[in-house]
């Protein structure tokens, strides 16, 4: 099964032999490790920070594992596994899907004792075809629990609410709409960090979260969820929600003396574009709010659909300017225009012209959300811009310079 999944399509064929055996090896040694519990992730957005929170969480009580984010799951799995000593207690691992049939050879892998899904959404439609092909490959790690398992879902996901039938596993449900789960007030943010407070059964203990947007709150509430499965006290779960790490690229925020930057370089899916920009308009209260935005990728036939649909919602928004970067991008640019975008809209065709044009148009004073598909390179641009200030402070990267 494994020598003939397609997952390796993409790596040099002189590697795939190297790859195939690591993860051969990787499934034999997991067997010596029968005390470790795995916790999968899965979803279209928030995965590696949900990854990241549940890690810090449980690392509050428990030897836990985690692999490195910027591995894709096909090569980070097998690595994370090797990495396990006797003594882990728990692993963590994300289990990103994008064409069909991975899902498959990551279970043939490992399956694990607790999933977790965040949402179901469009994302790399051109292989998996629509929303339901992601939702059909992302259900297979629910249906992989076993009876003693743990389901933990989006509550305010309709389709994941479609999952509760495929499973035979114990279901905990999370979000808003989460009866019995886990509940947050008081979120407040700013270009620095956010707080807010956790509530359940009586207790409450307040987070002071190193992430912004309020979307993202999705990761905390599972992460918190799977520290109350795992034993942890209330006052552990926000300790660990605290320190939590904040994924590179995935709407960081850097503020220096003469710029404002959100840097969602890493990629980009029609959902988690529309939740950037309400950010962006959030936190850009009282400053010149620009949105770049490169091409969603791998989105097949919803292309032009969900390009189109997110020019339409930035028509809606407060947004001053609007800036897109090559051919498909532009989609963006036509759809906000035709709906009467109020803003002044710019369409370059690389990084490098946008580059120029934004250091005509940034200051202090203003707010630039950076967005797009990795493949697109739109982290040349926040480089470029951030060489306009010789200290910078990025809090959600640890960075400074």
């Amino acid at each position: 099964m494994i020598k003939n999944s397609k997952v390796y399509k993409e790596v040099n064929k002189w590697k795939i032999p190297l790859h195939i055996s690591r993860s051969y090896l990787a499934k034999s040694y997991l067997q010596l490790l029968p005390n470790i519990e795995i916790i999968g992730i899965t979803g279209s957005v928030g995965k590696t920070l949900t990854q990241n929170a549940i890690y810090s969480v449980l690392s509050q009580k428990f030897k836990t594992i985690v692999g490195d984010e910027d591995l894709d799951p096909t090569f980070r799995i097998p690595q994370t596994i090797l990495a396990a000593k006797p003594w882990h207690q728990k692993m963590v691992l994300e289990y990103g899907v994008e064409h069909p049939g991975d899902m498959d050879h990551y279970l043939t892998l490992v399956k694990p004792k607790i999933a977790v899904i965040t949402t179901i959404s469009p994302t790399h439609t051109k292989y998996l075809g629509d929303t339901s092909g992601v939702f059909n490959e992302k259900v297979k790690l629910i249906k992989s629990l076993p009876k003693n398992g743990q389901a933990v879902l989006n509550a305010d996901d309709p389709l994941c609410l479609k999952m509760a039938d495929q499973t035979q596993a114990k279901i905990w449900w999370y979000g808003k709409k989460a009866k019995d789960g886990i509940k947050i007030s008081h979120f407040s943010q700013n270009l620095r960090n956010s707080q807010f407070r956790l509530h359940y059964r009586g207790q409450k203990a307040t987070v002071r979260w190193k992430i912004i947007g309020q979307h993202q709150l999705l990761s905390a509430y599972a992460a918190a969820t799977v520290g109350i499965i795992c034993g942890l006290t209330l006052k552990q779960i926000a300790k660990g929600l605290s320190i939590t790490k904040p994924p590179a690229h995935r709407l960081n925020a850097i503020v220096t003396k003469h710029l404002n930057i959100i840097d969602d370089t890493y990629n980009a899916s029609p959902k988690a574009a529309i939740e950037s920009l309400k950010t962006l308009v959030l936190l850009g209260i009282g400053k010149k709010k620009i949105a770049v935005f490169g091409e969603m990728k791998d989105l097949g036939s919803l292309s032009k659909e969900a390009h189109t649909k997110l020019g339409e919602q930035i028509a809606r928004s407060k947004i001053n300017y609007l800036l897109t970067i090559g051919k498909i991008a532009s989609l963006i640019a036509q759809a906000a225009k035709k709906a009467k975008f109020k803003g002044k809209i710019i369409n370059v065709g690389n990084t490098s012209e946008a580059l120029k044009e934004l250091k005509k148009l940034t200051n202090h004073k203003t707010l630039v959300l950076i967005k797009g598909s990795r493949h697109g390179h739109l982290e040349r641009i926040v480089q470029g811009l951030m060489h306009k200030s010789t200290t910078i402070n990025c809090y959600h990267c640890g960075i400074l310079r």
